[in-house]
């Protein structure tokens, strides 16, 4: 089978550092195992930063891809005890978690310490039966291929609840800002406002029911937000640019006692400096969201409300995995899907 691996931490452009490996097709390893052909798997900025930036201590040589969605083709008994069963169409998790480590005991399985990546660049993978979600036998699996990213939005909208007509700004509208621009959508706020420098991303907001959309680029984002939110600033900005230069923006704009959650991954030795006087005399907070697997359920049923068919901009073939990675870089489409039948 075709698998898109992660090769070259060296070299200077994203379609030099993979390549696409024939390997043989992965058997059950435990009586907890599912093995899934994969229909789709998601490009997401964490699978760019693994290779330019060694997040989450990425080192090659290594099989890239955490979200993806396929049908079961063969359970392990245990797996099988817990109700899967081959057909059974499923979406997926990054990784697996044992239940038994010291992390997994204290209910925080996303820091599982013997954890293990689902691979899902990929026409199949095995993983443990914790990583396995089933979706709706109706839904499509396009759709669900976004449910680990919807995932990551809905900890986010857990972690910064959004009481009704708070003042949110959404900042960097890519893949995962789209996803969460959409929960901000559904959730009662008011003078929504998404920050882009790309123009087709801030129509796209605009499109999707943002009230208001700012070029950093080409605008004074200070100046416009507080003209907004009538100088006020806003409860609530979400950064999920990831950009260094853009790390700022969330405590410049934020109103008293509002919250500047960083949902965004940024690079690993990046710092700024927090004047704590003027955060002390706003009283506002620092937030930021990692991810947390157990809401998976709540997000599957979350996935018919989002906006897939403006979030998924292209599919390419798994054969084209490493075009689509330099198009990815290019910041043109918020999502976009691999086809791994293809």
């Amino acid at each position: 089978m075709k698998q898109l691996w992660y090769i070259n931490k060296d070299a200077k452009t994203v379609r030099e550092r993979v390549e696409l490996r024939d390997v043989p097709v992965p058997e059950l390893a435990s009586d907890f195992d599912v093995k899934v052909k994969l229909a789709y798997a998601a490009l997401c900025a964490t699978d760019v930063h693994m290779m330019t930036q060694g997040v989450f201590g990425a080192e090659p040589p290594m099989p890239l891809g955490h979200e993806g969605a396929g049908t079961v083709v063969e359970a392990g008994p245990r797996a099988a005890a817990f109700g899967f069963a081959p057909g059974d169409r499923v979406t997926l998790l990054p990784h697996g978690s044992c239940g038994m480590c010291p992390m997994c005991k204290r209910g925080l399985r996303q820091y599982c310490r013997m954890a293990h990546p689902t691979s899902a660049f990929a026409e199949y993978l095995v993983t443990d039966v914790s990583a396995v979600f089933k979706i709706p036998g109706d839904g499509d699996l396009k759709n669900y291929t976004l449910t680990e990213p919807a995932g990551c939005t809905v900890r986010a909208m857990d972690l910064t609840p959004i009481p009704h007509g708070a003042t949110v700004c959404v900042a960097g509208i890519g893949g995962i800002g789209s996803i969460l621009l959409n929960q901000v959508i559904l959730s009662g706020a008011s003078q929504i406002t998404a920050i882009d420098p790309v123009p087709e991303k801030r129509r796209l907001a605009l499109e999707m029911g943002a009230q208001y959309a700012i070029d950093p680029f080409g605008e004074d984002v200070k100046a416009r937000a507080m003209e907004i939110t009538d100088g006020f600033g806003y409860d609530i900005v979400f950064e999920a640019s990831g950009s260094p230069k853009a790390a700022r923006t969330p405590l410049d704009i934020l109103a008293q006692c509002g919250t500047a959650s960083y949902f965004a991954v940024f690079p690993p030795d990046f710092d700024f400096p927090v004047n704590l006087y003027d955060l002390f005399m706003k009283e506002g907070r620092i937030q930021t969201v990692f991810f947390d697997p157990t809401n998976q359920p709540r997000t599957i049923s979350l996935i018919p409300r989002l906006q897939t068919d403006k979030i998924i901009g292209k599919i390419m073939p798994l054969s084209d995995a490493a075009e689509a990675l330099e198009l990815f870089e290019q910041s043109i489409y918020p999502k976009i899907l691999l086809d791994c039948a293809m």
